[in-house]
């Protein structure tokens, strides 16, 4: 495996002497990924400043896998002339997904530096739904007329070969651009001169509409073990293609998604560092809030089966009636938000790792921003459960002058406030730890921040309530 941190020093040592031809040199013997990866640790002069010494079509590969906000510093640094430099060597599809990240007067330069031509593939593009087959197709692509020989098949693929983004598989149309077959190229070279296309390409091609959702495109890609699959219009001509790489970003955007919504967090689409703070909370805090009042329901119904066994004020003491009536039907509804804030943290923390997101050496900045939305989000949770339980018990004591109610309120308040602190904290630690001793943290996580926060939140709670009784 490479090496990242011997490629930085030798990348930092060859831009400052200004060696162009060894800069050059490492780029070719490296993939743009890792490349890109390098960069981003680099302060943003230095970035600007490599970029200068690639040619453009290597500066627009390794361009392509840069997070927006690299991307926004090299074309706010470069002038029109070396946008254009590197636009123009970009697939329309990579294009268009650089201007969504972008902020409108970056955009604006972009646009400036497109030629007219490839304007138009982007508003072919841009004007269907960003998640469907239109919106993530190329309309970098080549057509294969069906009354071609191989030869002329071939001839033409060498004109222009270079402005499609992949040849691998070729898409046989008629005169009116509608899909009558495919072929690989490897079928041209091994075929006679002469033969017809028609005659040795494979009729059964598999379409998608290009209103056809993206999850429904990755679908069929992997049922029909694709490479690319050609979009259609309602005519049934060819209006672009879609890659297996663009659709393995679909498949980790749904997937990210799918497994957020499991953990009762709205989606977020931003890696973990680049998520805010508020947005995070906001991401958080609707099921968590929804889960503390539809407790309140289980929570009455402990106290109205306690009353029908028989237990109530007039059958124990204050202290056991405190601890059983009023403690025990709150450590159900605690436990399960609790239980759930630890696994939001856990699921954000399984997805980062798998993503490669975080580092062991971003544990500090994790745990205080973990610690800030945890207890943001508990001081929202303690106000609603304080409103609540004012409602509950009022109806409970036809009133709030029982001596136990606000030392019960008062308990469950101060206990949110630190199990939710200590679940996000356990919850983003574990997985962590589980991948740091080999295993995995996705198996990990989930049971085992459970079971620890619920021991945490009986201890917690009950020894607090003790406290303010």
């Amino acid at each position: 495996m490479v090496d990242l941190n011997e490629l930085k020093i030798k990348l930092i040592t060859l831009a400052e002497t200004n060696d162009l031809k060894g800069t050059r040199k490492m780029v070719e013997e490296n993939q743009p990924i890792d490349f890109a990866e390098i960069l981003s640790e680099l302060e943003p002069k230095m970035i600007v400043r490599i970029f200068r010494m690639l040619d453009s079509e290597e500066a627009a590969e390794i361009f392509t896998y840069l997070k927006p906000e690299f991307q926004e510093i090299i074309i706010s640094a470069f002038s029109s002339g070396e946008i254009k430099e590197i636009v123009d060597e970009l697939y329309s599809d990579d294009l268009i997904d650089v201007i969504d990240e972008m902020p409108a007067e970056i955009v604006k330069k972009i646009l400036k530096s497109t030629t007219p031509e490839q304007r138009a593939e982007l508003n072919s593009i841009l004007k269907y739904e960003e998640e469907t087959a239109g919106g993530i197709m190329t309309v970098n692509f080549i057509e294969i007329k069906q009354t071609w020989t191989v030869e002329e098949a071939i001839e033409n693929i060498r004109k222009v070969h270079e402005d499609f983004e992949t040849v691998d598989v070729l898409y046989v149309v008629d005169d009116f651009g509608v899909v009558k077959g495919w072929l690989e190229f490897k079928e041209l070279v091994f075929n006679s001169s002469k033969a017809k296309i028609d005659k040795i390409m494979n009729p059964n091609v598999v379409t998608v509409s290009i209103d056809t959702d993206q999850e429904k495109v990755g679908q069929i890609i992997k049922r029909y073990d694709l490479n690319t699959i050609p979009v259609i219009d309602k005519k049934n001509k060819m209006v672009g293609i879609i890659t297996v790489d663009d659709v393995l970003d679909v498949i980790e955007k749904e997937t990210t998604e799918d497994i957020a919504k499991f953990a009762g967090i709205q989606k977020i689409e931003d890696e973990y560092f680049e998520t805010g703070i508020f947005k995070m909370i906001r991401s958080r805090s609707i099921w968590l809030l929804a889960m503390l009042l539809l407790g309140t329901i289980g929570q009455i119904l402990i106290i109205i089966f306690f009353n029908i066994y028989g237990i109530n004020e007039s059958t124990m003491d204050p202290k056991a009636f405190y601890g059983i009536m009023m403690l025990s039907p709150l450590v159900i509804v605690l436990a399960a938000i609790i239980g759930i804030s630890g696994n939001q943290s856990a699921t954000m923390m399984v997805r980062s790792l798998a993503l490669h997101e975080i580092k062991r050496e971003d544990i500090g900045k994790i745990l205080l921003k973990e610690f800030l939305v945890s207890l943001l989000i508990a001081l929202i949770l303690v106000l609603i459960n304080i409103l609540r339980l004012i409602i509950v018990y009022s109806i409970q004591f036809e009133g709030l002058n029982h001596s136990s109610i606000w030392s019960a309120i008062g308990s469950s308040s101060v206990a949110i406030i630190l199990t939710i602190i200590f679940a996000n904290l356990i919850g983003c630690l574990l997985p962590i730890a589980a991948k740091k001793i080999k295993l995995d943290p996705a198996i990990v996580a989930s049971p085992l921040v459970t079971t620890v926060l619920d021991i945490l939140t009986i201890g917690v709670f009950f020894g607090i309530g003790l406290a303010l009784y």
